[in-house]
């Protein structure tokens, strides 16, 4: 994908086209699997009598179906592709949630350094926001060295707000936001939980006299700095505050516009990729999770009707259950999935079902599963036609007429088994051995 954002300069288009791109490279892989399912309906009346004959039997079933898979059968040749477009899943999270990493190719000790810039901006958010001039004085105080009134002997004494019981205060409780963060606020207030363990943990212990939903909130922020949502989290740091990213003097100008163009970058048609949907939430971003169940079901209900149309005996054979199963589940995980992940990937999940849809449409039309079967019909025939050519044996022998004692030379041509092709083939090696050293040739039934 990197090569295509530097040309995009845009992480949707880049995720659009590299998902493109893919498609048409497991395009082989995509027709084998075509192929597969036409040859698996070839085989299906004789795996429905092998299930029906040996349903008591599990382990002569296995044998018999193994005989068939020598010959062509398949029973898991569909599970490459979406065993690849999972592990491929699973990579495109990883570059959604690490864009410095892996679109602008940010150093990873500078990330570093954004993401604790970051985390110090968030907690001295939290610490300003919600305490008026007082609490921020006792703080101050604190800083400076003077612990004595920061901590009282109550157990679980909580820091009181001069505005607790205003009602226009707790209304607007979330949305009281600093017009802006000073340098010296954030390396006041950030450091102090960041850098100073000991700090820290008696800042947030019992006898703390912040109140419990605060040490929450700085909590909740250390650890989410830990995980593997870190960049994300900066890049809405620096949108929220981004006089922060512009007066830091320990972050690079160079990194600083790596930063920015970014920020820009995941911006698509108004939505937010980095961002992630939050369930009954109501925001333009919610369309993302929405448009990936609805394409998730019309991709499994259009497999359905062509496998049903093209495949109607494979499409009812035993043991299809599972699949089923997996295939109708599909909308409920797409829509999982959405929920849980940033908006960049439900995006990619969405335009792969888009692109498979239109994709199923152009194959059916200009790769005619009938074609398909005829082909797989001749070379299944050529493939059983060349197993028993390969187990006819010409015998030839000298043999005596009873009336007239005349010899004469007589060739036969016989279908063997392969298992009697090697009782005979020991027996000659057999007799070869016993000639070669005078001894006496009993031909028997033993391999």
């Amino acid at each position: 994908m990197w090569p295509i954002y530097l040309l995009t300069q845009n992480f949707g288009w880049a995720i659009a086209i590299f998902t493109l791109i893919l498609l048409v490279a497991m395009l082989p892989l995509t027709l084998k699997q075509q192929k597969n399912m036409a040859t698996s309906q070839l085989f299906a009346p004789k795996v429905r009598e092998i299930q029906q004959k040996y349903r008591n039997n599990r382990e002569k079933q296995t044998e018999e179906l193994q005989k068939l898979q020598a010959q062509g059968y398949n029973p898991t040749g569909g599970c490459g592709t979406l065993l690849l477009s999972m592990l491929i899943l699973f990579g495109m999270i990883d570059v959604v949630y690490k864009p410095m990493t892996h679109m602008e190719h940010i150093a990873s000790e500078n990330i570093t350094a954004v993401v604790n810039l970051a985390q110090n901006t968030e907690i001295t958010s939290i610490i300003l926001n919600e305490y008026n001039a007082e609490d921020k004085a006792l703080l101050d105080k604190y800083i400076a060295g003077d612990t004595d009134e920061m901590f009282i002997s109550e157990e679980n004494a909580q820091l009181i707000h001069a505005y607790s019981e205003d009602e226009g205060f707790k209304s607007n409780f979330d949305e009281k936001t600093p017009a802006e963060l000073s340098a010296e606020d954030i390396q006041k207030y950030g450091s102090l939980f960041t850098t100073q363990e000991v700090v820290a943990t008696d800042l947030l212990g019992n006898n703390s006299r912040l109140t419990a939903e605060t040490k929450q909130k700085i909590n909740n922020a250390k650890i989410r700095y830990t995980g593997m949502q870190s960049e994300l989290l900066a890049l809405q740091v620096f949108e929220k505050y981004p006089s922060v990213l512009e007066n830091t003097g320990i972050i690079s100008a160079d990194v600083k516009e790596h930063i920015q163009n970014l920020a820009e970058n995941m911006m698509f048609f108004g939505l937010d990729f980095g961002a992630t949907p939050r369930f009954l939430v109501f925001e333009p971003i919610l369309l993302i999770p929405i448009l990936s169940f609805i394409f998730s079901a019309l991709s499994m209900i259009l497999s359905q009707y062509l496998n049903k149309k093209n495949n109607p005996e494979t499409a009812d054979m035993p043991g299809m259950g599972p699949m089923k199963l997996m295939i109708y589940g599909m909308p409920l995980l797409s829509l999982w999935i959405a929920f849980s992940v940033p908006a960049g990937v439900g995006f990619y999940w969405t335009v792969n079902y888009v692109l498979r849809i239109i994709q199923s449409l152009l194959m059916q039309k200009f790769y005619s599963p009938a074609k398909i079967k005829e082909k797989a019909q001749k070379e299944f025939d050529e493939r059983r036609a060349a197993a028993k050519a390969a187990n006819k044996v010409t015998t030839t022998a000298v043999v005596k007429d009873a009336d007239t004692g005349e010899e004469k030379v007589v060739t036969k041509e016989e279908t063997l088994s392969q298992k009697e092709i090697n009782r005979r083939k020991l027996a000659a090696a057999r007799k070869a051995d016993a000639e070669k050293y005078g001894e006496e040739y009993i031909d028997s039934d033993d391999e």
